[in-house]
């Protein structure tokens, strides 16, 4: 999973938006999407394919009762798909560990989605600009339903990492294809609220996946056709949304599938960020190893505490949950105070609730603690990079949102393999001790970035 964040949106803007019968010629005709600062209403027009493209709204505007029913289908169809999704990583670990598999190769094995998950972010883009979103989810979720049901039919752990990786590269796919709809109907005025609409999705859907361990036996093959059988049923809504208007991405002039623009977008994204909010690097990099380490190695570390998989898959759910509750609050908190004390904040609090994890071997307190913990991790990644945006010039926000997502994703392909690392030398208590070093080592950036430039720089 990867954190749900704005700067996927802006980065939507960047796909290419040719179909199979556009032209060259005829796609460099293409009027510019306006940027997040304009302030620009088109009418619906038709796509090849038998999509319909969505007006951007004014800045003020409310959005349209069509827009806004077939966001809210598209939202059916990635709440269904997401639940199957947060099913089937922790489960993932669970059998894995259940075949007595090293905590270091079920590291690597869930790395490999993140890495897919990266390179899906970079070049997964065509074939989004090629056959429309519409088709783009139902494409990508039927082959992430395929897989789901090879982690049953093979239980060779390579097979399962190239397996973790084709569904890292679909998933990310579906996360483009649902956040640019959402950035497209949303005025600036209503984004928030459109976006926090997502993020609840998000979060419900991947902690109901949890509760579905209980159902049958990790061991079995039920449990992976559940999954399945959800990844198919997201495309029904999808599909029964008929000509619902769908949202389509401008044309990428530079190349043929923006792959390699995309790769270029992302590196000069990265020095970008680098050059004018260097935090913001470490931020996304912390953030992008903690997601992931919490997801992938959280049920491996309880497990090996003698927790059983129905006392992990409720710890899993119920703290998915409760990381919804402190959004809104950090939220509001970042946006009336400089964003990097709240940085400083989030990630001393989540130190200390590592410290003591990491001390601790069993009891009620570890979960009370590990409820803490994801709760206000789970908030870094929005604060981060609301800082970033703060700091750029609005003209590179499409490049910069590349970048993120390439730091983000080199963090979390890293995160498993790291946690996995500290835990196969100082146990199951390991994947705390790797948060703890995590956490510190970006407080204390925070902390020299705060004295060394009291006031953040707020970019036009």
């Amino acid at each position: 999973m990867k954190p749900a964040n704005e700067s996927w949106l802006r980065d939507a803007a960047s796909l290419p938006a040719e179909s199979a019968g556009t032209t060259q010629h005829e796609a460099m005709e293409t009027p510019p999407t306006p940027t997040l600062n304009e302030s620009v209403s088109r009418p619906v027009a038709p796509l090849p394919g038998g999509t319909l493209q969505p007006p951007v709204p004014p800045t003020n505007a409310a959005m349209p009762s069509s827009s806004m029913q077939a966001t809210a289908i598209l939202l059916l169809g990635y709440a269904i798909l997401i639940t199957g999704n947060g099913l089937l990583g922790t489960l993932i670990s669970l059998r894995l560990i259940q075949q007595q598999a090293p905590s270091l190769v079920v590291g690597v094995v869930q790395s490999a989605y993140y890495v897919g998950f990266m390179v899906g972010a970079l070049w997964g883009g065509g074939l989004i600009g090629r056959v429309g979103h519409h088709r783009a989810f139902v494409t990508f979720a039927a082959v992430s339903a395929c897989c789901a049901l090879g982690y049953a039919a093979w239980s060779s752990a390579a097979t399962w990492a190239a397996l973790r990786f084709v569904m890292g590269f679909c998933l990310v796919g579906i996360f483009t294809v649902v956040e640019s709809w959402l950035h497209q109907v949303a005025s600036n005025a209503q984004r928030g609220r459109v976006f926090s609409a997502y993020l609840i999705t998000n979060y419900l859907g991947v902690g109901t996946g949890q509760f579905l361990i209980g159902l049958a036996d990790p061991a079995g093959f039920a449990l992976f056709s559940v999954v399945s059988a959800l990844f198919s049923a997201s495309l029904i809504p999808v599909a029964l949304a008929g000509n619902a208007p769908m949202p389509t991405a401008p044309v990428e002039t530079g190349s043929s599938s923006g792959g390699g623009s995309r790769l270029a977008r992302g590196l000069s994204g990265l020095s970008t960020v680098y050059k004018w909010a260097p935090l913001g690097v470490y931020g996304c990099l912390a953030a992008g190893m903690l997601n992931s380490g919490f997801y992938s190695m959280q049920p491996v570390f309880m497990r090996k505490l003698g927790y059983s998989v129905t006392d992990v898959s409720h710890f899993m759910g119920f703290a998915l949950l409760a990381a919804l509750l402190p959004q809104w609050p950090v939220a509001r908190l970042a946006d009336l105070f400089d964003r990097r004390i709240i940085i400083v904040a989030i990630t001393a609090l989540a130190a200390a609730c590592s410290a003591l994890l990491f001390l601790l071997h069993g009891g009620m307190l570890v979960e009370a603690l590990g409820y803490l913990y994801v709760s206000v991790v789970f908030s870094l990644y929005g604060v981060v990079t609301s800082y970033v945006n703060d700091c750029i010039p609005a003209g590179q926000r499409i490049a910069v949102s590349a970048g993120l997502l390439l730091i983000f994703s080199l963090g979390a392909s890293g995160g498993p393999t790291l946690a996995s690392a500290l835990m196969a030398l100082a146990g199951p208590n390991g994947l705390y001790l790797f948060t703890a070093t995590v956490t510190c080592t970006l407080a204390v950036l925070t902390l020299r970035s705060l004295r060394s430039m009291p006031r953040a720089r707020i970019a036009s």
